[in-house]
């Protein structure tokens, strides 16, 4: 036991401990210790002397395997010959040399431990971002540690591996390179943060921005947990010493290397958009719809509609509509599945929704002209023979439907002027302008509350990115969109192309029915 009684207890052991959430991330500055603290707190567990007693692994546990995750395995070297694995080691040194009953080898990097408190073996396996994910899919586990910044799907892929069990993550990084999909998915989202001594020091003597010991946030029941501590923290360490160490940085690297404050880097396609709802005090690029459009969204707009079409993937219906002032309102979705609905059903929901509007941009992806089999016809066809119908039947008011341009990303840069300027603006409706005399109207987006897929997808939509970090030794950044969470985004790009889909009349404001907006749709003089 001498491994496991010789750790000296810190900040972040102490917090770790205590911590009933199910998602834990150690933000920290380089040689906090986070490591042989998390070793350390799971080898606690394993002996069941972790407080929060839903944390413990006792001889009923059903669900035996713990995993660690890392950039490389227990000894196999990076691109350059060293060998990285810390997790290893680290667990190691605080494990009982009496639990090993079969360590790892080169060739099945899976340790397998006795219980010492009398229940089945016990199966502690490592892993690396680089192996294929579908290699880590399958059999559940109890625990998961991810060391430093894993890829986004790698992380996914962890998390339904852990259902069975209501199992727990542990992340413990040093965002030297910013944080990537850890900051919106982990961090942005954290129930409640804690801060060390020397992090609160910092934040107060030189950001002038004091911060509590505790951050809860009330609202956010996510059970996530974001631990913060500085090198100094690391009890084995002197200042004098560290102030040694860090001697050599300055700037930014003396901040996160030092105290892990990082920058947020993003791997999302809109790090423009902001997935908050606004309320005047708070910015967000989402607004409610009964707040803003009581009475719906009027009908003399620009409204325009599209198709994200797949013949098994759920179709990604989207509606859009453009104020006179260049205001771009998303205002409803639908996500059909096609293998559930036949095509003509699916139209005949499009067509109710519609309503009375009438629509000057009717698209849908060009995998609808591709024909079917079956009776050679396309579905692009069955699409607009069904809105002939629906026509007659006084559902909508028509409509002809055409597949969108696929050629360029124009689309993409109007969005992502749309939002800039959406946040220029602050709010919905307050986009006017004067500049040198010349009045004009920025070009803004929002979406409507009503639309929960679609924030979603502009929230979490991504670049690929490679597997590991390795890969950027030999390779460029990926520039190439994921599919995932892409649908309703490319949906609204390509409304957006169509030379049909602008501002539909001139500059200013003009009559409109009665409303519950009508200090914005005031009478032109």
């Amino acid at each position: 036991m001498e491994g496991y009684l010789s750790y000296k207890p810190c900040y972040l052991y102490s917090t770790l401990m205590k911590c009933e959430e199910k998602i834990i991330l150690l933000n920290t500055g380089n040689q906090a210790g986070k490591n042989d603290t998390i070793a350390r707190h799971y080898v606690s567990r394993l002996l069941g002397q972790h407080p929060v007693e839903s944390k413990n692994m006792r001889p009923n546990t059903s669900i035996r395997i713990l995993r660690f995750c890392a950039e490389t395995l227990p000894n196999e070297p990076d691109g350059a010959g060293e060998v990285r694995n810390t997790v290893y080691p680290a667990f190691k040194k605080r494990l009982p040399p009496g639990m090993i009953k079969k360590d790892i080898t080169m060739r099945k990097p899976v340790m397998t431990l006795y219980d010492p408190q009398g229940g089945a073996e016990i199966y502690a396996e490592f892993v690396s971002y680089g192996q294929q994910v579908q290699s880590q899919a399958g059999v559940q586990r109890w625990s998961c540690y991810l060391d430093e910044q894993s890829s986004l799907s790698f992380y996914h892929e962890q998390i339904p591996r852990l259902m069975a069990a209501n199992g727990d993550i542990v992340i413990g990084l040093t965002p030297t390179e910013g944080l990537s999909w850890v900051y919106e998915e982990v961090y942005e989202r954290a129930s409640v943060i804690y801060n060390s001594p020397y992090i609160r020091w910092y934040m107060k003597t030189v950001h002038k921005k004091p911060v509590p010991e505790v951050e809860r946030f009330i609202g956010r029941n996510t059970g996530i947990a974001v631990i913060r501590a500085a090198t100094d923290d690391n009890p084995t360490f002197i200042k004098e010493q560290v102030d040694e160490k860090m001697m050599m940085f300055d700037g930014y690297d003396y901040e996160v290397r030092r105290y892990g404050i990082f920058f947020a880097i993003s791997g999302q396609v809109y790090k423009e958009f902001d997935a908050r709802m606004n309320s005047g005090d708070q910015f967000g690029h989402v607004i409610s719809r009964n707040k803003y459009f009581q009475d719906g969204i009027p009908h003399d707009w620009n409204h325009a509609r599209g198709i994200d079409f797949h013949p098994h993937v759920n179709w990604a219906c989207g509606w859009i509509a453009l104020s006179p002032q260049n205001e771009a309102f998303i205002y409803q979705e639908y996500n059909p599945s096609p293998d559930r609905n036949v095509t003509s059903e699916i139209m005949r929901e499009v067509a109710i929704r519609s309503g009375e509007h009438r629509f000057s941009t009717n698209l849908v992806d060009p995998l609808a002209e591709v024909q079917q089999a079956n009776t050679g016809l396309t579905p692009l066809h069955d699409m607009n023979r069904a809105f002939s119908e629906y026509r007659k039947q006084r559902l909508c008011s028509g409509g002809f439907w055409e597949t969108w341009d696929t050629k360029n990303e124009r689309g993409y840069d109007i969005i992502k002027e749309r939002l800039r300027n959406a946040r220029i603006c602050g709010r919905p409706f307050n986009n006017r302008v004067v500049k040198d005399g010349v009045e004009r109207f920025l070009p803004t987006i929002w979406i409507l509350d009503t639309c929960p897929i679609t924030i979603q997808s502009f929230r979490n939509w991504r670049w690929e990115e490679w597997a590991n970090k390795e890969m950027l030794q030999t390779k460029d950044e990926k520039n190439k969109r994921q599919d995932r969470y892409s649908h309703f985004p490319v949906t609204h790009e390509c409304i957006f192309k169509h030379p049909a889909f602008g501002a539909k009349h001139k500059v200013g404001y003009v009559d409109h029915r009665k409303t519950g907006y009508e200090n914005y749709l005031r009478g032109a003089a």
